[in-house]
């Protein structure tokens, strides 16, 4: 009787496989192709236009961008954010409020196919607020059209190139202005939205955080979850 014997390849515990790679160097000056791995120990290099994809320990795979990184911090930072997302997903579906919408009447624009929804809840911010101190307080004051209602509101942050969900806070019922401090967060480009409790909302707007731990996520996508 013969014995056949398979193998299997093994990976060690913190070996991340490489999905993608393109323009990526480790810190020996070699290039990381398709199929290699990496451990958290590596160091790398992305030039310009290039990306890296690995399947590191959360449902999503990890993507970067052009910069220099540890795999170990990156993974580590990746895995984080991803279990944010997905409880403040949960607690949106708890709420009613993950694909919730508002019925907004709007105005035409004569002589073309553009509208705009005027009775959304009106912020005072309308530009991009640029943000360059992690202790820099940001305060958003707002309106509701409907001067009946009484419930509460949230304030929805999300990653600006992604929409991962990185904050959910909620807000008195009696209030109208809220203060917080984007420096807390280490995501560079997000933007952000107040939502009444019977979903009526506000207009996104952007944060540019210009501080010394701000990552770019421009290439990070959880949009693809089915959780």
């Amino acid at each position: 009787m013969s014995l056949i014997i398979f193998v299997y390849p093994f990976v060690t515990l913190g070996q991340y496989e490489v999905l993608e790679a393109r323009k990526v160097k480790n810190q020996q000056g070699d290039k990381v192709k398709k199929g290699d791995f990496l451990s958290k120990e590596d160091a790398i290099s992305i030039d310009e236009k290039g990306y890296l994809t690995l399947d590191v320990e959360s449902a999503m795979h990890m993507k970067l961008a052009a910069g220099h990184y540890l795999v170990g911090a990156e993974s580590a930072r990746h895995n984080k954010w991803y279990e944010t997302h997905l409880n403040l997903t949960k607690e949106l579906k708890k709420k009613g409020m993950i694909m919730c919408k508002f019925t907004y009447k709007t105005l035409v624009v004569p002589g073309s196919d553009r509208h705009f929804e005027v009775d959304r809840i009106e912020l005072d911010q309308k530009n991009v607020t640029v943000i360059n101190s992690d202790t820099a307080s940001l305060t958003l004051k707002w309106a509701n059209p409907d001067y009946r209602y009484s419930g509460g509101y949230h304030l929805v942050i999300r990653d600006f190139y992604n929409n991962g969900f990185i904050d959910l806070i909620e807000i008195d019922a009696d209030s109208d202005t809220f203060t917080f401090s984007p420096g807390k967060y280490d995501h560079k480009h997000m933007y952000y939205n107040i939502i009444a409790n019977d979903c009526r909302a506000s207009f996104r707007y952007k944060i540019q955080l210009n501080t010394r731990k701000a990552k770019i996520n421009r290439v990070t996508t959880f949009e693809d979850s089915s959780n």
